[in-house]
């Protein structure tokens, strides 16, 4: 299949993650060339209702993302890794800083929707893992 080549496009998407939390995001995405790009800056808000019910968290990340070449018609995989500044906060526990980092894999299924696994970790004095589907468009 033919692709056309992106040179130094800027896109941005909003996304929705259900599993141990429910997650909503928005991010920028810088694209250096059709196979890279660079997260520029991935915000969330999720609020955990599984281990850690009642828990909030807001999150700035910024990180890479990587695209295989098309093997379907607009259908390609991707991965992304964004690390940055996580808050957490909840009415009975108080609140606290933390490392946060997101891993991203699924299928990128045409030039808006994508859709794949996302596993979200805030590192403190112990970390707090997430496992989730995301489903995002971008716009």
């Amino acid at each position: 299949m033919a692709q056309e080549r992106i040179k130094n496009e800027t896109k941005f998407a909003g996304e929705v993650g259900i599993g141990s939390e429910l997650e909503l995001g928005v991010r920028g995405e810088f694209q250096l060339n059709e196979y890279l790009s660079w997260d520029i800056l991935h915000a969330k808000y999720a609020y955990d209702y599984g281990k850690n019910d009642g828990f909030n968290e807001l999150s700035l990340e910024t990180g890479v993302r990587g695209y295989s070449p098309e093997f379907g018609p607009g259908i390609k995989a991707f991965a992304s890794l964004d690390l940055g500044y996580g808050f957490v906060f909840n009415a009975g526990e108080g609140r606290f800083n933390c490392f946060a980092l997101d891993f991203t894999t699924g299928l990128q299924l045409n030039k808006n929707w994508y859709v794949g696994y996302g596993f979200g970790m805030m590192k403190h004095d112990g970390a707090h893992k997430d496992h989730l589907l995301r489903v995002g468009f971008c716009f």
